[in-house]
C-alpha cells in the first residue's frame, strides 16, 4: 500500500523559543542526537514510507535546509499565521493529483514536534489499513491511534478524502475535518502518540522520554498484550510474574541505592517484561517467538527479557538486571499463584517421569534457576520467595495423601 507522509513544521514556535523542528533528540543510530525532523524521517523511512513532505513556514530558511539534507521535500505554506490547518491543506495540495492518479492510496500527517512516535504504531496503522482496504476500498474509514482512551498522532488517512479536507472551512482544524468523515479510533501500546513539545519543560521531558522509547511501560504492555488476544489464564500468570519481577526489581535497586550505588534496575520495566514474556504462547519455542515479535516493533530490550526467560545462566562479573529477574519470577509462579522454586520443577519432573533426558534437562535448568535464586537473595538481602510473598499469595501445598 502506497502511504506517503506529510510533517507539519511550520510553526513559529513562539513558546518554545527555538525551532523545533531542529531541536536535538536522542533519536540518531545508537541513541546519537539528531534534530527533531530527522529522528522522525528516520522513523517513516524505517517502516517503508520514503515519500515524505515536509511542510515549512515560519522559519523557512533553516527548516528547508535541514530537510535537504536529510533528502526530503519541502513545501512552503505561504500564510503560517493562518494556523496548523492551512499547513495541511499545504501538504495535501502536494499529494492532490497523485493521488487522482492512484500513485497514493493513504497519507499520514504529524506535527514534527511529535517525535517519539514509536514503530510499533505505524505498523498497527498500515496492517489496519491494509485490512480496511481489502474490505472496504475507497471506503475506507480514517484511522486515528488511541492510548489511555486520548486520540493521537499521527492519523492515516486514505487519499480518496483529500478533496473533502480541502475544502472544509477550518473550523476545528484538522480534528474538525476528520469528524465529518470515516473514522475509526485505533488502540495502540504508544503513550509517545500524546507527546508533544510546546514549551522548553516540554522538550525538557521528550529528553528524558526519548531513550524510553525503545521499552513499554506496563501500561503499553497491556494495550500489547490485548491485541494479540492472548488467553485469560495466560494474562493471570503474566500479571503475576510481572508483579514478582517488579518486586525483585524495587529490593534490588534500594539494596544498591543504600550501598551507595545507582539502582540500575527499574521496577516497570521488569514488570512490563513480566508481562510480555509468554506474549507468544503456544506457538513453538515461544520464547523465541515473542523475543522475534518485540524485535520486529522496535523493542530489542524487552525482546531479550522475553527470548531469555526460560532459562539462563548469569556470569557471576555481570550485573543483575530486569532480565535475570522476569526469568526468576516466572519459576516462582505457577498460574497466577506463589509455589515455592522445587515445586515448580518437581511437577514437570513428574509429568516427564518416563523421559529421562527431559528430566535431566529440567534438572540442569532447576540448578540454574537455584543459583540464580541464591543470587537474588545475597543482593536483595532478602529471600526470592519472601519477596514474592509479599505481591502474591501462596498457593495450597497439594495433597498427595492418595
Amino acid at each position: 500500500m502506497n502511504i506517503s507522509v506529510v510533517i507539519l513544521a511550520a510553526g513559529q514556535s513562539l513558546r518554545m523559543g527555538q525551532i523545533k523542528a531542529l531541536l536535538p533528540l536522542p533519536l540518531g543510530p545508537s541513541g546519537a542526537d539528531c534534530s527533531a525532523l530527522e529522528g522522525l524521517a528516520r522513523l517513516f523511512r524505517g517502516q517503508g514510507l520514503t515519500d515524505i513532505v515536509v511542510v515549512s513556514g515560519y522559519h523557512a530558511e533553516a527548516v528547508e535546509a535541514e530537510a535537504r539534507r536529510l533528502d526530503l521535500v519541502t513545501v512552503r505554506n505561504p500564510a503560517p499565521e493562518r494556523g496548523m490547518f492551512s499547513s495541511v491543506c499545504t501538504g495535501l495540495s502536494a499529494f492532490a493529483n497523485r493521488a487522482a492518479q492512484g500513485d497514493t492510496e493513504a497519507f499520514v500527517v504529524t506535527p514534527v514536534d511529535v517525535p517519539l512516535l514509536r514503530p510499533l504504531t505505524l505498523m498497527t496503522l498500515q496492517a489496519e489499513a491494509e485490512k480496511d482496504r481489502a474490505r472496504s476500498g475507497s471506503g475506507a474509514p480514517v484511522l486515528i491511534p488511541l492510548f489511555s482512551g486520548r486520540e493521537g498522532h499521527p492519523p492515516l488517512i486514505p487519499a480518496a478524502y483529500i478533496r473533502r479536507i480541502l475544502a472544509h472551512n477550518g473550523r476545528e482544524g484538522l480534528r474538525g475535518a476528520l469528524a465529518t468523515l470515516p473514522r475509526r479510533v485505533l488502540s495502540v501500546a504508544d503513550a509517545m502518540i500524546l507527546e508533544d513539545m510546546d514549551r522548553p519543560e516540554d522538550y525538557e521531558r521528550l529528553q528524558r522520554l526519548a531513550p524510553e522509547r525503545g521499552v513499554l511501560s506496563p501500561e503499553e504492555a497491556w494495550v500489547l498484550l490485548r491485541q494479540r488476544d492472548v488467553l485469560p489464564k495466560i494474562l493471570r500468570h503474566s500479571e503475576a510474574v510481572g508483579q514478582v519481577a517488579a518486586r525483585f526489581a524495587e529490593r534490588l535497586g534500594a539494596r544498591r541505592e543504600a550501598e551507595g550505588r545507582p539502582a540500575a534496575c527499574d521496577p516497570r520495566l521488569a514488570q512490563a517484561g513480566g508481562l510480555l514474556h509468554d506474549i507468544c504462547k503456544g506457538l513453538p519455542r515461544h520464547e523465541l517467538a515473542g523475543g522475534e515479535l518485540l524485535d520486529s516493533l522496535g523493542l530489542p530490550r524487552m525482546a531479550r527479557i522475553v527470548r531469555d526467560h526460560l532459562d539462563l545462566e548469569l556470569p557471576e562479573d555481570m550485573p543483575l538486571s530486569e532480565r535475570e529477574l522476569v526469568c526468576l519470577a516466572d519459576k516462582y509462579c505457577a498460574g497466577d499463584r506463589l509455589v515455592p522454586l522445587e515445586r515448580r520443577y518437581e511437577e514437570k519432573m513428574r509429568h516427564f517421569a518416563d523421559d529421562k533426558a527431559v528430566q535431566a534437562a529440567i534438572l540442569g535448568r532447576m540448578a540454574r534457576a537455584q543459583k540464580l535464586a541464591e543470587r537474588v537473595a545475597r543482593e536483595c538481602a532478602c529471600a526470592p520467595f519472601a519477596m514474592a510473598r509479599e505481591v502474591l499469595t501462596p498457593a495450597r501445598e497439594p495433597d498427595r495423601r492418595a
